[in-house]
């Protein structure tokens, strides 16, 4: 099992007389490695066009693709990093990283961008900084959490009289007990510490390092593979869960949500019209300067869809452990546009269905997607599917049977049958048991 942490740096890097090196001066090095790496990456590219330019003509008079061994001595990751090794102040396993994750992400779009489909790949400033797994050291001094981290080459660090090829930090944690147990897990070797990444935030002006770590998922022996839990994401509720026919579910009504949405709004609207009587300090600094309180929300607004998924994705993920699910089942979230469905744009449900995969996997339950045609459509007794036996977002009535509920749990027991979607995709075949689709 793999996971990201978020944790953002305060450099107290020294210098070979122990003096502290100013942050504006490990600034401008990161910057100036930001810019080698969008160098490194664009190069790199255009050298596997290079190799896929000429694997073209090979395979032209030949019938077949050369091996990359053969032509090059290397693989092709290894050929396009051979050619940076001295051109860059880049710490080399660092630097490998960045091709070789270049080249994978090439060779992976490198059919639809034959085909037009997808854009030639190209990269802008800001690029984040590849870590290699055995480049960050953790260790904790005195109460506070430090990492030190090779970023730069043996050439850069003598030139600069840098003690080594560390740049060394301070981890910000603060309240978040949550990353503070990450980080103690990786110091124990409970977790190990993967390939990560370093980005610079403009709007804190600091930089914070994705921390990738993995773990192993002990099994669950109470979990029963043949028991789904099928989850649907409505409008009357939320999110509503059941295990095919348990009259038993869980649901989250969304009156916490709506709250918080209008409270925020209200206040949004307020502050808007106050920048436009705001003090001496923010006048004269354009519009952006005048609103910057309430444009400030969107991060209180983010911050709150965070927590609050990811106590929704908790708590469903207890119900199904409750339950011993060993499957949860949800459908795709693709094609949410339609009005009647404003409330699942309007939220971060990709980010709700997130956590719930990584937190199911990490309880051992396996997380399957379902194609969303007409379960909320079908009668979950008896299968019939007509448009008209959901009158309202939030009731159901089967014309067929009779059997009536709410609509978001009829939906829930449709998803949480085994290959649902291939069953109503027979269905619809058949033709007999449906009507108005």
């Amino acid at each position: 099992m793999n996971k990201v942490v978020r944790i953002y740096l305060i450099s107290e890097h020294k210098d070979k007389n122990g003096e502290i090196i100013s942050y504006q001066d490990i600034n401008k090095l990161l910057w100036e490695l930001q810019r080698q790496t969008r160098t490194i990456k664009n190069k790199t590219i255009q050298y596997c066009w290079e190799y896929q330019n000429f694997s073209s003509d090979y395979y032209k008079e030949h019938h077949a693709y050369p091996s990359e061994k053969e032509i090059l001595s290397y693989t092709l990751d290894g050929y396009v990093n051979d050619k940076f090794k001295n051109n860059n102040d880049l710490y080399s396993a660092n630097c490998s990283s960045t091709t070789r994750n270049t080249v994978k992400e090439f060779k992976n779009a490198k059919a639809d961008m034959i085909k037009g489909v997808k854009s030639v790949i190209s990269y802008k400033a800001a690029q984040p900084l590849s870590l290699h797994n055995k480049s960050i050291h953790i260790e904790y001094i005195g109460g506070q959490y430090f990492a030190n981290i090779n970023l730069v080459n043996r050439s850069y660090a003598k030139e600069h009289d840098f003690a080594s090829t560390m740049i060394r930090f301070r981890f910000l944690i603060r309240d978040n007990k949550s990353a503070e147990t990450i980080i103690q897990r990786c110091l124990s070797n409970e977790y190990k510490i993967s390939e990560s990444e370093m980005f610079y935030d403009r709007k804190k002006n600091k930089w914070y390092i994705n921390l990738c770590y993995s773990f192993s998922v002990s099994k669950n022996e109470n979990l029963d593979s043949n028991k789904i839990l099928g989850v649907d994401l409505g409008i009357a509720y939320p999110m509503c869960a059941s295990v095919y026919g348990d009259y038993d579910r869980f649901t989250i009504h969304g009156g916490e949500i709506e709250k918080f949405r209008r409270t925020v709004e209200a206040r949004k609207i307020s502050m808007l019209k106050q920048g436009k009587n705001c003090g001496e300090g923010r006048k004269g600094h354009g519009i952006k300067c005048r609103n910057k309180p309430a444009y400030n929300i969107s991060d209180k607004i983010a911050r709150f869809r965070d927590t609050i998924n990811h106590k929704y994705s908790k708590s469903l993920i207890d119900y199904a452990l409750k339950n011993n699910c060993g499957v949860i089942q949800m459908e795709e979230l693709t094609g949410i546009t339609a009005d009647a469905d404003r409330f699942l744009k309007n939220w971060t449900y990709y980010d709700l269905q997130t956590k719930i995969k990584y937190k199911a996997e990490e309880n051992g339950i396996k997380f399957k997607l379902i194609k969303p045609q007409y379960t909320s459509q079908r009668c979950s007794k008896c299968g019939y599917i007509d448009k008209e036996n959901r009158k309202t977002q939030a009731h159901f009535l089967c014309l067929k049977c009779g059997f009536e509920c709410n609509a978001d749990y009829n939906a829930s027991q449709n998803i949480s049958i085994e290959n649902i979607d291939m069953i109503i995709e027979q269905e619809l075949k058949d033709g007999a048991n449906v009507k108005h689709t």
